[in-house]
């Protein structure tokens, strides 16, 4: 049985309502699921860079061991060679051994250099290890906090966002496929979840345009579905949302202003 288009609207309008609902509720909870998700991605950041920091001391302590290995190898070559000058037989053998034994000597000073120096950067490794780790644990513990914080919040609001999340599904599963892939596309592209929007003063109630006399009428005529050409939510007239356009008239000018930007900052 084919369904009207005022009821297709009449329809769309309590979703809207359920879901507007929702959104309140979720709220209510401000910024905390987003401050969890940060920090979450933080410590995640973190600790990949300790284990990247731990890699490069690794790297640094094993090049430093090289080197003292590199140092023991030539010490113990100037010390077969200070065997062989006890048993020299000629000048010329005696300049070759200590020619050899110089350029040995100067090999480890090279090694004990680059171990000063590798000594230096393992020092500020440790120390930026050291800081990340801190900083690491301090943000797990913020995000604990946040958490429980988190869970309390939820706790104390799971029995509405159960309640209403049922009757946003309900509610969505009645209308056509057509209309509910619409109508959640809608909202899921709108900052605030509104996707059925009120005319008032002769303008769409989600994004404030003003909309032409003639539309007005298709809209109040209930012939087809329509949407604000400016910004795609689609429109109800009062007749459907029972909205008084006299009450909303009177609605604080500051509070109109407020969610003028609000929609303006959503385009």
């Amino acid at each position: 049985m084919d369904v009207s288009i005022e009821k297709k609207l009449q329809d769309l309008w309590k979703i809207q309502q359920i879901d507007s609902k929702l959104d309140n509720v979720r709220a209510l909870m401000g910024e905390l699921p987003m401050e969890v998700a940060d920090l979450e991605d933080e410590i995640v950041g973190l600790e990949t860079r300790v284990s990247h920091i731990a890699e490069e001391i690794k790297g640094i302590e094993e090049e430093i061991s090289a080197k003292k290995i590199t140092i023991k190898d030539f010490q113990k070559q100037i010390d077969k060679y200070d065997d062989q000058l006890n048993n020299i037989k000629n000048s010329r053998e005696f300049e070759a051994i200590t020619k050899e034994k110089e350029i040995a000597g100067l090999e480890i000073l090279s090694a004990e250099k680059k171990i000063r120096e590798l000594g230096k950067m393992l020092d500020v490794k440790v120390e930026i290890q050291t800081a990340t780790k801190d900083g690491l644990e301090s943000r797990k513990k913020d995000l604990d906090y946040k958490k429980a914080e988190l869970t309390e919040i939820e706790k104390e609001n799971e029995e509405e966002l159960t309640r209403l999340g049922a009757e946003s599904e309900k509610a969505l599963s009645t209308l056509e496929k057509r209309l509910a892939r619409a109508y959640s596309r809608i909202r899921a592209n709108m900052r605030n979840g509104v996707s059925v929007a009120p005319i008032i003063r002769g303008s769409c109630g989600g994004c404030f345009s003003k909309i032409p006399p003639q539309r007005q009428s298709d809209i109040r005529a209930h012939f087809r579905i329509i949407d604000c050409e400016h910004c795609g939510r689609i429109l109800v007239d009062q007749s459907v949302t029972g909205i008084d356009a006299a009450v909303a008239e009177k609605e604080p000018r500051t509070t109109r202003r407020k969610m003028k930007l609000t929609a303006k900052a959503e385009d």
